[in-house]
Parts: structure tokens; C-alpha cells; sequence
């Protein structure tokens, strides 16, 4: 048989072969070796080179390390900005050079395959990474955290998925929309609030994700914004996210769109959670009327407050608070009057104390303020703060008539290790100034 013969049999099926690999291949180097293999295997000699030349100039060699000659071009095929060249030894290329038409064809073929690849691995690469974001946005979900912290969690995910120069995420409160969570390449960008009555008009809640291209929704929102997420849930608009331009400067694509609106209605609910957690939270630990501690919070607090006293050997003071003549209040005005006259003392009360202070409600007419780091020699200057208070208070409102209080304090750990212990010592001074007849302050050991 011929050398031309053979050269044209060892090419039979040779586009059989590449379409073979591309189906086997998952990446692009894969595909380029598998089909070098090929060719290798057709040209009976291991000594073949594959060389791509990209639209960035970048040249990727696919072939062995160890040349005994140096490589002889057999042939090349362009497509648009790409190159593809076949190289093998000279008595190879020499031999091979009455088929370089079909070698052009198969490479043409290759060429194509080779496109289709680099096209899946980017649909798939695409996939993936919105699988990703899908799971981290369900992490996001299944964990509780404050609303603040989820606002942050919300816009640091979406400005990293999408690779922003900048985020803003709003938040409603009144008739606008104001930013409560930013981040930015640019640390003088300070956003405005946004006017909730046009935002809505121009996007009502059920919108989609949008540009700036409206002409009066671009008005409306900071300079460089690219893409509008509204964050809908239930029937409410409870953020919006706007996102400016991309840091690969890429366009948001319609898989960008497609992956923001899915983003967005889990980050809604991620919000609606965190509030949802915190009022429930608000609610095991606040007092309904009042608004302070109620005494399960209390308990809690001290009890930290005891730990760290005891550890650090420093001094807690408890300050318990009995308010006279409460029950004459009530029968005499009515239970709606003593509960206005609650909430007026516990004003008075959280605004004497400082940030470390802990105020609350124990119940009915009794009031507990922990002061950390103090001693109740110490402590004397806050309550008679809360008694001057307290005589302008009544001042202000005379229909409260004739009013006094009556005050124990305990100090941790001398009192007790618990706050149990140290809460019945407070409670033993307290009824000691009441016997006395009221407006009195007793200390725990001194009655």
C-alpha cells in the first residue's frame, strides 16, 4: 500500500473520533490532549503538538515535554480570533502532507467541538455557581441572626455573587426607603434615602429586577446604579437592593437577572425572619408595658454580672424600687392611670442609668437596676438622682398627688452568688424601708 494510502486510511473516521472526545472531555485541556492522543495514535508516533493561539495572544502547547527534533507545522486552521496548529516531526509532516486538506477539516471540526466545550463548561461553571449562592442563601435562612446583622449578611452575599463595585441595600421606615447597609470601592459614595411613594409608583411591589433605563426611575436612584432588586415578600416591599457596575465589566445578563430575582425573594424572607426573631425575643425578654427587662431577662443579666464579679473580684449593686401609695393610685384613678404612672417612672428610671446599667421590671410596682462596678456607697449618687427625678415627675403631673419611694440595695458577691441570693437580700432591705413607712433606702445587713 502506498504512503498515500496509508495516510488517508490512518484518517478514517478521524471527525468520529474528535466528536468522541468532546462528549468524554470536561474541560478544554482534556478535550485538546484526548484528541492529540488521536492524532498521535493515526500518525503512529507520540511526537504531535497541538498549539492554540487565543484572542489574547496567550499560547496554549499541548503535547510531550521532550522533543528529539524540532517540531515541524503540518497544518493550521483559524476561526475568527483563535488559531489551531498541528505540529509532529519532519519525516511525520513530510509523510502526512497529501492529506493536510482533511487534517484542515478535522481541525475545522476540532475547532467547532472545541467551542461547544468552552460553551458547556461555562453554562456549567454558571450553574454551579448559582447552586452555591442557592445554598449559601439557604444557610442564610436556616440561621438566626438580628436583623442588622442579616441586612449586612444580605448585601455582602448579593454585592459578592455578582461582583459589584458597590451595594446599597434600603430598608422602609416612614414614607422613604433609607440605606441601612452599604458597601462600596469608592468611601465617599454616601447614599440618599429614596422617596417610597415614587419608588413604588415607578416599581410597584411585585416588580421584577430592573435597570436604570427608565427615564424616571434613573432620576430617582444614585448616580451608577445597574441594577434595581426589589425585595418583596407577602404582599410587602421590605428592602431594595441597588447594585452598581460589575468589577469584570461584564452586563448583568439575563442569568444575572434571573439569579437576582431568586436571591432577592430569599433574602426577603431571610429579613422577614430576623424580624420575626427579634420581636419574638423582644417579647421572652421585655416587659409589654414598660418596655424594660422583664424578670427572666433580669435574672439573666445578673447572673453574667455575679459570674463577672466574682471572676475579675469586682462589685454589682442592686438597686430594688417599690413605689408607695401605688394601690391608691389605681383605686382612686384607675388601672389605665397606674399604668401610665408605670411607664413615666420606668422613663425616669432608663434615663438615670448608664449604657452598662440594666433596668427593669420585676413586676407590679417594683422596679430592679443593676449597677455593674459599683458599690452601694456609689450607688447612692444614681438613687438620688432617681428621687429628684422622681419629686419633679410628680410635679409635672399632679394628679398623681402625694407619691414617694421606697428602695433596698444588695451588693454581689458579698450578698450572694445567685441571683436568686442576691435578688431576696434587695427584696429583704426593701421591705425594711417599707416598714419603716416608705421613702426610705435600706442597705442588705444594715436593717
Amino acid at each position: 500500500m502506498s504512503s498515500q494510502n496509508t495516510a488517508i486510511t490512518a484518517l478514517d473516521g478521524l471527525t468520529s473520533a474528535f466528536a468522541m472526545a468532546c462528549r468524554q472531555a470536561r474541560t478544554e485541556g482534556e478535550l485538546l490532549e484526548r484528541c492529540r492522543r488521536i492524532l498521535a495514535d493515526r500518525l503512529g508516533t507520540d511526537e504531535v503538538w497541538l498549539t492554540v493561539t487565543g484572542s489574547d495572544h496567550a499560547v496554549t502547547p499541548v503535547g510531550p515535554q521532550a522533543q528529539t527534533e524540532a517540531p515541524v507545522e503540518l497544518v493550521r486552521h483559524t476561526s475568527g480570533d483563535t488559531t489551531l496548529v498541528i505540529s509532529t516531526t519532519a519525516a511525520t509532516a513530510n509523510g502526512f502532507r497529501s492529506v493536510a486538506f482533511q487534517l484542515g477539516f478535522g481541525l475545522a471540526l476540532l475547532m467547532d467541538l472545541r467551542s461547544v466545550l468552552v460553551e458547556r463548561q461555562r453554562a456549567l461553571d454558571d450553574a454551579v455557581f448559582q447552586l452555591r449562592a442557592l445554598r449559601q442563601v439557604a444557610r442564610l435562612l436556616s440561621s438566626a441572626h438580628s436583623t442588622e446583622d442579616t441586612e449586612h449578611l444580605v448585601l455582602d452575599f448579593m454585592a459578592e455573587v455578582f461582583f459589584a463595585w458597590w451595594a446599597c441595600l434600603y430598608r422602609p421606615s416612614g414614607g422613604t426607603f433609607v440605606p441601612r447597609s452599604a458597601r462600596s470601592l469608592d468611601r465617599e459614595r454616601v447614599p440618599d434615602s429614596l422617596s417610597r411613594e415614587r419608588l413604588e409608583a415607578l416599581m410597584p411591589i411585585g416588580s421584577g429586577v430592573t435597570d436604570q433605563g427608565e427615564v424616571e426611575l434613573a432620576a430617582l436612584l444614585p448616580k451608577g446604579t445597574e441594577l434595581v432588586v426589589p425585595f418583596d415578600a407577602s404582599g410587602e416591599r421590605v428592602g431594595v437592593l441597588l447594585l452598581g457596575p460589575r468589577l469584570n465589566g461584564l452586563p448583568y445578563a439575563r442569568a444575572e437577572r434571573d439569579l437576582a430575582t431568586t436571591l432577592a425573594f430569599a433574602g426577603a424572607i431571610a429579613l422577614k425572619n430576623s424580624e420575626l426573631v427579634e420581636r419574638l425575643q423582644s417579647a421572652a425578654t421585655t416587659d409589654q408595658l414598660t418596655g424594660l427587662f422583664n424578670r427572666r431577662a433580669l435574672e439573666e443579666r445578673l447572673e453574667a454580672e455575679i459570674s463577672r464579679s466574682v471572676r475579675h473580684q469586682i462589685r454589682t449593686t442592686l438597686v430594688m424600687v417599690d413605689l408607695d401609695r401605688f394601690k391608691a393610685i389605681n383605686d382612686s384613678l384607675g388601672h389605665a392611670a397606674g399604668d401610665r404612672y408605670l411607664v413615666l417612672v420606668s422613663q425616669l428610671l432608663r434615663r438615670q442609668v448608664r449604657t452598662l446599667d440594666v433596668v427593669g421590671r420585676l413586676g407590679g410596682d417594683e422596679f430592679l437596676v443593676v449597677l455593674p462596678m459599683t458599690n452601694p456607697a456609689e450607688a447612692t449618687g444614681f438613687i438620688q438622682r432617681v428621687q429628684d427625678g422622681f419629686r419633679d415627675l410628680l410635679r409635672e403631673y399632679p394628679e398623681f398627688g402625694i407619691g414617694s419611694l421606697s428602695i433596698g440595695m444588695a451588693e454581689a458577691p458579698r450578698d450572694g452568688l445567685t441571683p436568686a441570693a442576691v435578688m431576696a437580700a434587695a427584696d429583704a432591705a426593701l421591705y425594711a424601708a417599707k416598714r419603716e413607712g416608705g421613702n426610705t433606702v435600706k442597705t442588705a445587713g444594715s436593717q
